[in-house]
């Protein structure tokens, strides 16, 4: 599994999002990922926005 040490931003609003984050799932917890507070878009581990 490789690991994300770069910044990321949101996909639809462009937030930056923090290096140390609070995952809201299991999904998160397990494979990585955010969700943007700014507009709730969930996203990878690398940025890129989740279905």
């Amino acid at each position: 599994m490789p690991l994300n040490f770069k910044v990321i931003h949101c996909p639809k609003c462009n937030e930056e999002q923090p290096r140390v984050r609070k995952p809201k799932g299991w999904y998160e917890i397990l494979w990585g990922g955010n969700t943007c507070k700014n507009c709730g878009c969930k996203m990878d581990r690398f940025g890129k926005e989740r279905s």
